[in-house]
């Protein structure tokens, strides 16, 4: 059977996300194995078992130098057990950290072992849609083992292309970004995106936000450093060549002229690459966990490969069914000199409690951005389905909104049946929905409240005007939704969020309150997102289909258990026009 060895490890690149991995002797060989353990509480969802069913069911056949060993598999009322090849010498991410970059050389070698790796899984109908440094192990030898199948996707003669949007950010290639249908070349993209980050310390795409790295990969926007050689320039080039039919295949790849020189540097194997120690990245609350894993493990046997498809239903572990063709997850890969994104909650944490970490004040545009950044940065890119929604959520939300800015302003009608303006000199104007109550901000911003029966003079002209609009968007527009109604208290709160800026372009028209609430109505479709990140509340996403039917969902549940490709692209947009929003901001000096 088999036992942890040396306690628990988990990797950093797993570690709080879907599985944990371990190492694992066996105590009748003292081999040495590492072993995936999924918790079975984390696949509720149909899409999160098949999502395990084809990882083992492509990379268990594949046996090559090149390629992490799928050895077996089992399974017990608690969790599934993968058993993989142990790579003691980590991965690329962290030579890449302890060196900074890599010279031609140690490229070379690197790059080879890594054609050869995928020449041979293409070789097998296996495009793998996430190589990345850290998924490329370093065995004893320092040989590279390409690992981490569960972005796979197999390619026959009737299926040459697959349509999901998966991968890892920094490493995506243009084409499915654009869902236009990829392939075998976009693991040729990949493999450019590395040799680049290897040689320069970085990828070639990389930047501080999502929206403008996914920007700067449609544009190929990037610069190779003139300090490199010239085949390897040409060759980085050829494999990030924005057309997919243009990139080289990878037996071109190999006979580029970079790989003229065979020889191995004597170097490479001594040099700071570092080997795992029995108690690195463990702490306290790890080790009762790694008790529990032997106790459990130890009772086991590793289940030899099987020959037909199988469930992981665990009330019956026989083989029974194929695994469907779905599109896992990736979170975004870090480079090397920076450290791991900690999963949303963290992010909410440090934002929405700055007090904890940083007296810097964070602006709501900037909060917003953060949290959605980080929402996409974990989401499962393979989930078909939102998760549940949240019953009798409210959050306000533009209902209706006309736009005459090319006389006075900007009107709108909220949620909770209030009205507002946004003035074109940036003053603005909102009235209660129990119409008593007004609010004026002046040009500077100053907040000032009158009873709507004994207005000042000097407002009497724009009360006026803001009446016009309210009346106008009864009689002429329809609810933008239908959705709870708030309470009667809900609209007795003190402020009436009012319109930050807003902005429309020829697919949307993008919102923002003051509420830390973005709203985006896509103009094709009618369909509308709200995200809300109040800070009393965990933020939320209202999602308003084609039909007028509103769900609410919580941030956090949508980075934990994805959603489907329509809702993602929508967040994606509302993504990029708030970093629209913040470099606002900045130049405002806001």
């Amino acid at each position: 059977g088999f036992v942890t060895l040396s306690g628990c490890r988990a990797s950093p690149r797993l570690q709080g996300g879907f599985a944990r991995v371990h190492e694992l002797t066996d105590l009748t060989t003292n081999r040495v194995y590492a072993g995936k353990i999924i918790p079975r509480s984390r696949l509720n969802r149909p899409y999160q078992k098949e999502k395990i069913l084809r990882e083992i069911d492509l990379h268990r056949p594949l046996v090559n130098k090149n390629v992490v060993r799928l050895h077996g598999f089992f399974g017990d009322s608690e969790n599934i057990y993968i058993i993989l090849e142990y790579c003691p010498r980590k991965s690329l991410v962290h030579l890449l950290k302890q060196r900074g970059q890599l010279t031609e050389s140690e490229v070379r070698h690197f790059m080879r072992q890594l054609a050869e790796g995928v020449q041979y899984t293409h070789g097998q109908g296996v495009v793998h849609r996430d190589l990345k440094l850290g998924n490329m192990l370093l065995a004893e030898d320092l040989r590279l083992k390409i690992a981490d199948f569960g972005l796979a996707t197999r390619l026959t003669s009737e299926v040459t292309k697959k349509y999901a949007v998966c991968g890892t950010p920094n490493y995506i290639a243009p084409e499915v970004l654009k869902m236009q249908g990829h392939g075998f070349a976009a693991d040729v993209w990949a493999m450019g995106c590395i040799m680049y980050a290897m040689l320069v310390g970085y990828p070639p795409f990389e930047t501080s936000t999502l929206s403008e790295t996914y920007q700067r990969i449609m544009r190929n926007a990037y610069t190779i450093p003139p300090s490199l050689s010239e085949p390897a320039r040409q060759l980085i080039a050829a494999m990030l060549h924005p057309d997919p039919e243009s990139r080289p295949s990878v037996a071109q790849v190999l006979q580029h002229p970079f790989f003229a020189d065979v020889s191995v540097p004597d170097h490479l194997a001594t040099r700071t690459v570092a080997r795992l120690s029995p108690t690195e990245e463990c702490d306290g609350a790890h080790s009762q966990e790694t008790l529990k894993v032997t106790a459990l493990v130890s009772k086991l046997q590793v289940q030899p490969q099987q020959k037909k498809p199988y469930t992981l239903d665990s009330s019956n572990h026989k083989p029974q069914a194929k695994p469907a063709d779905t599109a896992p997850a990736s979170k975004a890969e870090p480079t090397p000199t920076k450290t791991m994104h900690g999963g949303l909650m963290m992010t909410l944490s440090r934002v929405l409690c700055p007090e904890k970490r940083s007296r810097t004040k964070s602006s709501p545009t900037l909060v917003l951005h953060k949290l959605l950044l980080a929402c996409l940065e974990d989401t499962p890119s393979y989930a078909t389905e939102n998760p549940v929604a949240l019953p009798g959520v409210t959050v306000p939300f533009v209902t209706k909104w006309i736009d005459y800015s090319n006389k006075y302003g900007f009107g709108f009608q909220l949620s909770d049946h209030s009205v507002g303006v946004l003035f074109n000199d940036t003053t603005r104007f909102g009235l209660s929905a129990d119409r008593t109550r007004i609010e004026y901000h002046d040009t500077s911003g100053k907040l000032t409240v009158h009873d709507a029966s004994a207005l000042p003079t000097f407002l009497q002209e724009r009360y006026s005007l803001l009446k016009y609009f309210a009346h106008y968007m009864d009689e002429n527009l329809t609810e933008g939704g239908d959705v709870v109604q708030p309470t009667d208290a809900a609209k007795k709160k003190k402020c009436i969020p009012f319109m930050k800026r807003w902005v429309r372009t020829a697919h949307a028209i993008v919102m923002q309150l003051s509420c830390t609430t973005l709203q985006v109505n896509f103009f094709k479709d009618h369909t509308k997102l709200v995200i809300n990140a109040d800070r009393h509340q965990r933020p939320v996403l209202l999602y308003i289909d084609e039909e007028r039917r509103a769900a609410a969902y919580a941030l956090a549940d949508v980075a934990r258990d994805g959603c489907d490709d329509s809702l993602r692209g929508r967040l994606q947009f509302a993504l990029s026009a708030l970093g629209e929003f913040v470099e606002v901001e900045l130049k405002e000096g806001a």
